[in-house]
């Protein structure tokens, strides 16, 4: 193996990292060699010389160092097609009932910065670091390779790439990228335009949670999905008999769910409201709706720590006005896709909404990311997705 570059970590870094964490932040770097380039391999060495593990290194980056692996391996084209191999069979056999999959999730899959969701035949790719546009080659050469998906287009506009000083990046990689991808969830075929979706296109994460709503979809009953998106959620309700209301300040997303519940042929089920969701939902209460089961699924609230009592105050006063709504024995999920938020902050908005509504409310169930969006135990930060299902009481 050719010689690399290499960076010294701080002694308090080396057992962490030593642990398979695959970030190093800029305290955690002790000494580094001159010349680095952003996005270089380098070798990374405990305090006495000792190499431990390789990964990318940008001086500039926020988060300067990420471990690709902890042996002596090159990085090179056969690395990155055993990655990605390993990370599609580790879902061989657990995401069912669905084209649509999440196949390449970051760090969780020893890849980190590279999100890759395939949707039937067409791939949506993320390269978010400095490492990965440098590799970047290669990383659509394995997954081409390995996926043996027809067509790709790359979203790669996130702003973790402009925290790595790099340019927003989109637009199709490699075959005839269609106009509308299409997808299948269940019983539901489901679209979006490429570039003019959110992130990827959809998201999938929701999968077992929409599964989870629909369950308890009583058919004629009313449905509030809140922070709908492209209204997953409320065709899945809809499918169930419900009659669902979607709220969300997405106009184009609102016009594919229209699209989608007209396709489905539940478009007499669905209904759409735009604009700012808590201004939606006093004025649906102001209407005097009732709905028999609803979501809050809003988007990252808190990108830091310190913005977890806001987003709460959000949580809360959403859940409140949900509560108010709600039949007596009705179902509220609400969910965050934030990592600096816990259960336990969920719980606590949650309490306070409740006291607000004059209700109190059962905990049926709390519920993570699917096992397509694996978790680590040696990256806390690949769990993300928490939510908790309630059950109103009077």
């Amino acid at each position: 193996m050719k010689k690399s570059a290499s960076v010294t970590l701080e002694p308090a870094a080396v057992r962490r990292i030593a642990g398979r964490y695959p970030f190093g932040h800029s305290g955690d770097i002790a000494d580094a060699d001159a010349g680095i380039t952003p996005g270089e391999v380098v070798d990374v060495k405990g305090p006495g010389g000792k190499v431990i593990a390789r990964g990318y290194f940008n001086p500039d980056g926020a988060t300067p160092l990420r471990l690709l692996t902890w042996e002596r391996e090159e990085i090179d084209l056969k690395f990155y097609r055993t990655r990605v191999k390993a990370a599609i069979k580790r879902r061989e056999g657990r995401i069912l009932n669905t084209d649509a999959v999440r196949a390449v999730y970051a760090e969780a899959d020893g890849l980190p910065g590279v999100v890759a969701d395939r949707f039937g035949d067409v791939l949506a790719v993320q390269l978010r670091n400095a490492g990965t546009e440098r590799h970047r080659d290669l990383i659509l050469k394995a997954l081409k390779e390995v996926t043996g998906a027809s067509s790709a287009y790359e979203r790669s506009d996130t702003g973790e790439r402009r925290r790595e000083g790099l340019g927003m990046m989109a637009g199709p990689l490699w075959g005839d990228v269609p106009e509308r991808v299409e997808f299948y969830e269940d019983d539901l075929t489901l679209h979006f335009a490429p570039m003019d979706a959110q992130k990827t296109g959809f998201f999938l994460d929701q999968r077992d949670n929409r599964r989870l709503m629909r369950s308890l979809v009583r058919p004629g009953a009313g449905f509030l999905d809140v922070y709908s998106y492209t209204g997953g959620f409320s065709l899945h309700a809809a499918k169930a008999g419900g009659k669902s209301v979607a709220v969300d300040k997405d106009q184009v997303a609102l016009a594919a769910l229209e699209g989608a519940a007209r396709g489905n042929s539940v478009n007499g089920n669905v209904g759409v409201r735009w604009g700012d969701a808590l201004e939606i939902l006093a004025a649906l209460e102001r209407e005097k709706r009732t709905f028999g089961a609803a979501v809050l699924d809003p988007p990252t609230l808190a990108k830091r720590r310190d913005d977890v009592p806001r987003a709460k105050r959000i949580f809360t006063d959403g859940a409140a006005h949900a509560l108010r709504m709600l039949e007596n024995g009705g179902h509220l999920m609400i969910s965050t896709c934030a990592h600096y938020i816990r259960v336990d902050d969920l719980l606590d908005a949650a309490r306070v909404a409740a006291a607000e509504a004059d209700c109190d409310a059962e905990v049926i169930a709390v519920t993570y990311q699917p096992a397509d969006h694996p978790h680590l135990l040696s990256v806390p930060e690949s769990l993300y997705l928490k939510s908790i299902l309630l059950r109103k009481q009077a």
